[in-house]
């Protein structure tokens, strides 16, 4: 008749091979999620760069879009400069054909512009480029013309796409204003640039099928869009995510965005043009930018899957081999958790003052003795505030410890919002003492910094039954230098303090610095 183990034992040893099976199902399990992590890793790894190289591309067609808008516009505003001299030194009474000439030249020569034209104070022509005259048009409505009659200055002036009432083409009117002699307006000198020259350049560039690039003006009025449809010129795109990035972002940026215009997801990046009222953006369609890298990525995935079935089934072989360290190990990690969570604790409390939360005088002094260091090796400020509390043991004998607590921390609080970057350090000094101390930081930033740790105290209003002031208060003593060789951390502590006996005798509640030794 076979013996049974007897169930104390058959206890004992369950746990034991959960154990082996629990560790080895672990290693097989940590084996293929790191193929997974490594997988994924990589496939993130290639996503991104695909992104980072299709940011590139639109950053180097934004600039080169840019640019080329820039320059056709400056190009197009100097020629105008030119005509408005001409005009402004009488050539257009004097010899009003040869002007006539010289615009139809420079328009001929000139692919971007459509043509050139002066009108007068009515809006009526005076002179254009073209061959022949035009008396039975004026542009008296157009909004570059009322600009300009409302406005003095004479600065170019680039207004909305319109159709031009001279070609029936659609154009952009750059314009400058004409005056009289006594500086009353005379006219509006006009230079138009074609829309389709900026759309031939535009259509150079690869953008993929569901690509984009605009121009359009500040306040959101489309000029153009390619892909080009003539009922989109003067769109209100205000509204669209680009433009509230413009606003948020600045000058330039890149971000991916979703069109309001066409709800397609697409990598934008935009430029503001340095000397217009325009903003351009080119974007790539983030489906076709990711398309090679969904492939890619699905064939590595197709061979790391077939990698891992191959794994498992090894690994389940594995299963059965018992490992006995398995308790040692988890005691092990255990006691390793509790040491790093002891020691963590051990430091906070080493490093912080408990009632007030703040750095405690050893933490301060090893920064100050770092900081001092790091500014006389790089020749850079160092400043140091002193902060003591007005009358506090009277405010202790009038309100009792416990109260006394309480306005020590209301005064940590003011004192750890003047830590203004994060190198700064605020400190219980000692007793109701606080320090900040301020890395690369003049004599003038310090003052600010301690002036406004005064004001908050102040503006809390926190009752003092036996200070003058009727309010709790602190008188703070500030200092600030370039540290030199010979130089000890003492000597900014002293002047500090110094600072702070100085306030404390012109009657507390104030700031005063010990003045700055120049080297």
């Amino acid at each position: 008749m076979p013996v049974l183990p007897s169930p104390a034992a058959a206890s004992s040893e369950r746990p034991l091979r959960r154990s082996a099976a629990w560790l080895a199902t672990l290693f097989l399990a940590l084996v293929c999620v790191s193929l997974l992590m490594v997988e994924g890793w990589s496939s993130y790894t290639a996503r991104k760069t695909y992104l980072n190289d299709a940011t590139t591309s639109t950053v180097n067609m934004a600039r080169a879009l840019s640019d080329h808008a820039e320059a056709s516009l400056d190009l197009a505003d100097t020629i105008l400069a030119g005509l408005v001299e001409r005009y402004d030194h009488g050539e257009l009474r004097d010899d009003p054909q040869r002007l006539q000439a010289v615009l139809a030249s420079t328009v001929s020569r000139t692919k971007s512009l459509q043509g050139m034209f002066l009108f007068d104070a009515d809006g009526r022509y005076l002179l254009n480029s073209l061959a022949q005259p035009l008396t039975d048009i004026d542009v008296a409505d157009r909004a570059y013309f009322l600009y300009h009659r409302d406005h003095a200055d004479k600065q170019a002036h680039i207004g909305s796409a319109v159709r031009s009432r001279s070609s029936g083409v659609w154009v952009i009117p750059v314009s400058r204003r004409l005056n009289h002699a006594d500086g009353s307006f005379a006219g509006v000198a006009l230079a138009t640039v074609r829309i389709a020259y900026f759309r031939t350049f535009y259509e150079s560039f690869a953008v993929g099928a569901h690509g984009t690039i605009f121009l359009a003006s500040d306040r959101g009025q489309l000029i153009l869009r390619r892909p080009f449809n003539e009922h989109d010129i003067g769109a209100d795109i205000s509204g669209e995510p680009i433009f509230r990035l413009w606003q948020q972002k600045g000058e330039t940026g890149s971000a991916i965005l979703t069109a309001n215009f066409d709800h397609v997801e697409r990598l934008y990046t935009y430029r503001h043009l340095r000397n217009y009222p325009l903003l351009i953006a080119v974007a790539l369609s983030k489906d076709e930018v990711l398309a090679p890298w969904r492939a890619s990525a699905l064939a590595g995935g197709a061979g790391t899957l077939a990698l891992l079935a191959v794994l498992v089934a090894l690994g389940m072989r594995m299963i059965g081999q018992l490992i006995e360290r398995d308790r040692l190990q988890r005691e092990l990690r255990d006691a390793k958790t509790a040491l790093e969570d002891n020691n963590a604790a051990l430091q906070l409390l080493a490093l912080s003052d408990g009632l007030t939360g703040l750095a405690n005088r050893r933490h301060f002094d090893q920064r100050l003795d770092s900081e001092f260091k790091r500014a006389m090796r790089e020749r850079t400020p160092i400043a140091m505030v002193m902060v003591d509390v007005d009358y506090f043991k009277k405010f202790n004998d009038h309100h009792g410890h416990v109260e006394g607590d309480a306005a020590l921390q209301m005064v940590a609080k003011a004192v750890m919002a003047g830590q203004r970057r994060p190198g700064d350090v605020a400190a219980r000094y000692g007793g109701e003492e606080f320090a900040i101390l301020l890395p690369d930081t003049d004599l003038a930033g310090a003052l600010a910094v301690a002036e406004q740790v005064r004001l908050a105290i102040a503006a809390a209003a926190f009752a003092h039954g036996a200070s003058p002031f009727r309010i709790l208060t602190v008188s703070a003593g500030v200092h600030a230098f370039v540290p030199q060789r010979g130089q000890s951390v003492r000597a900014l502590v002293e002047a500090a303090d110094r600072g702070l006996y100085q306030a404390k005798a012109e009657g507390r509640n104030g700031v005063c610095a010990e003045p700055v030794e120049l080297a």
